[in-house]
């Protein structure tokens, strides 16, 4: 019998299934965009070089704000708390294992090569997930690719397959979901306000959460703690 899904969760599907992948569905009647003027959306290119860029400088993230999370990235929030708890996850760094519930009914296998123009790719081969990671990347830039790609899984089992990328820019909404998604499991909000509030140090909660000073810093940027 086919998983219940709550209605949130179809409505996040109907969203993604239903969009053109390259604008926040919400992005003309979004309130929180029109009140402060600040919509990651409207600020993925930036953010994505952001999280490539191996060279932290903290001044490059003063153009994050913090808002508050509705809309899409709202869903895709829940989304990421109902992924947690699937996996009974209760300490940290959240382990990887958990990506295996991105499709429990297929085989998902992640393999490290030496790729060139991306940190990570899906592959659909037979009756199972291949998901590869960037070798020469760090194993907490791996986590969080991992998990990126395991949103991309979750949708092509929950909605038509609406990931195939046409040219440079085709889909780059969708990715920027995939990162919140791995954001949002790697460093539950609940988490990242309890252990900063016990250490106030970048560098630790680096350590704490296990993921790229990079996605750390916009994280806590965008929840307001910093």
């Amino acid at each position: 019998m086919a998983e219940k899904i709550p209605k949130w969760e179809a409505e996040l599907w109907s969203y993604v299934s239903n969009g053109d992948g390259m604008r926040c569905p919400f992005y003309d009647h979004c309130t929180v965009r029109k009140r402060d003027g600040w919509c990651p959306d409207d600020n993925k290119e930036h953010l994505n070089r952001l999280l490539d860029n191996e060279c932290f400088n903290f001044s490059n993230y003063d153009f994050i704000k913090c808002r508050s999370c509705d809309g899409v990235f709202k869903l895709v929030e829940l989304l990421a708390q109902k992924y947690l708890e699937r996996g009974d996850a209760s300490c940290l760094p959240v382990p990887i294992e958990l990506a295996s519930l991105a499709d429990e009914q297929h085989t998902i296998e992640v393999r490290l090569l030496p790729l060139n123009a991306y940190h990570g790719a899906l592959w659909r081969l037979g009756g199972e997930w291949i998901i590869q990671l960037k070798d020469a990347d760090t194993p907490a830039s791996r986590r969080f690719t991992l998990f990126h790609e395991a949103f991309h899984i979750l949708a092509h089992c929950k909605t038509a397959p609406v990931f195939r990328k046409k040219g440079a820019t085709q889909g780059s909404f969708n990715e920027l979901l995939a990162d919140y998604f791995a954001a949002c499991v790697l460093m539950p909000e609940e988490w990242v306000k309890e252990k900063w509030a016990e250490v106030e140090d970048l560098d630790r909660m680096v350590e704490i959460f296990g993921v790229p000073k990079s996605v750390m810093c916009a994280r806590l940027k965008c929840l307001g703690f910093i």
